[in-house]
């Protein structure tokens, strides 16, 4: 484990959230798309397409790339939980709330109950468990 991966957990975190409201924003804006079909005849160059195939069609990409984004986040999520497994309550929940959930400090600090010091103090103890040195 080191310090890079759980920045990309945190990152990864965040674009999973990015994504999720890239797709709920999309659909919000969907209207009424009633009388959607799929023809079986490939368009052609410069065919125009309607609203509701469009509509679709951007939809479906953007689920695609939620899905691998996904896909990555519980790759390094996974990563994360193993290697914090053997820490204390605490520090588990300071190295979960900011780089596996994605949270500001202020936000884990105000979770957890804890004063800025003392985060500061139980991470760095976190570290030096679990972070590999070079």
């Amino acid at each position: 484990m080191t310090l890079e991966t759980l920045q990309q957990c945190r990152n990864a975190a965040h674009e999973l959230q990015k994504a999720q409201k890239a797709i709920n924003m999309h659909e919000s804006g969907a209207g009424c798309i009633s009388g959607m079909h799929y023809g079986d005849t490939p368009r052609g160059r410069g065919e125009p397409i309607s609203s509701q195939e469009a509509y679709v069609e951007k939809k479906e990409r953007l689920e695609e790339e939620l899905h691998q984004k996904k896909t990555m986040y519980q790759n390094l999520k996974c990563e994360v939980l193993h290697a914090i497994s053997n820490l204390t309550r605490l520090q588990r929940q300071l190295i979960c709330g900011y780089y596996v959930h994605g949270h500001s400090w202020d936000t884990v600090n105000r979770i957890c109950g804890v004063k800025r010091q003392q985060s500061i103090y139980q991470v760095r103890k976190a570290f030096d468990k679990i972070l590999e040195r070079a």
